[in-house]
């Protein structure tokens, strides 16, 4: 996976629209303040909002490389098994990142590193309409998390036709582990012709400690 989102990288920022949509809605939700990591940070959709001082950990290096350009700290890692003490961040912020992972265990990690609180957007079942992507149930999030707050968003994905294959190939999601197997071309441009708008279904969450 982390291969995948390294050759991501020189696109994601282009093309990754709903991902920068939600970064923003997740810190106008939870509004950190002090030390932030941003967990599965990506090129810094997150950091982008963020006037305190932000630490960046992704699994990929190349999107690393991006955000240490852009803010300066940038750790390698894995959200599940966080490189970090207990209580080392004021807040934990986690954008479009954790359905990639064994979400349960990166949630708790991030509960363990903050001190003050966790936010996390997250695409839950529901979301565009022909993915075979095992999207998380956002009635087992809630009862697992109990959060302080919650939202559900439908964020629009913009693209149609060609152009949403182009999405998914852009953004390092057309491909997961688990998959059954790889589209041909022939049915990349059928799904190309028949598909119209489609969403994600976006759970926000707010946990403070």
């Amino acid at each position: 996976m982390s291969s995948r989102f390294s050759r991501a990288a020189s696109t994601y920022e282009e093309w990754a629209v709903p991902q920068r949509e939600t970064a923003k809605k997740l810190v106008e939700f939870i509004k950190p303040r002090g030390l932030i990591l941003d967990l599965g940070c990506g090129t810094g959709f997150v950091s982008e909002h963020i006037k305190g001082t932000t630490v960046g950990l992704d699994i990929s290096e190349e999107m690393v490389r991006v955000y240490v350009e852009k803010f300066g700290k940038g750790i390698l890692g894995d959200a599940e098994n966080l490189p970090f003490k207990d209580k080392s961040f004021d807040y934990v912020l986690s954008n479009f990142a954790l359905h990639w992972t064994d979400w349960r265990r990166s949630i708790k990690e991030a509960l363990r590193v903050a001190r003050k609180g966790v936010g996390v957007s997250i695409p839950v079942e529901g979301s565009v309409s022909f993915s075979e992507f095992p999207f998380p149930r956002e009635e087992e999030i809630l009862k697992l998390f109990n959060p302080t707050d919650y939202l559900i968003l439908e964020v629009d994905i913009p693209f149609t036709g060609f152009e949403l294959v182009k999405f998914f190939h852009f953004t390092g999601t057309s491909l997961y582990k688990g998959k059954s197997k790889v589209k041909t071309k022939r049915e990349l441009e059928r799904l190309a012709k028949h598909s119209g708008r489609e969403k994600f279904r976006v759970l926000l969450l707010k946990l403070l400690k």
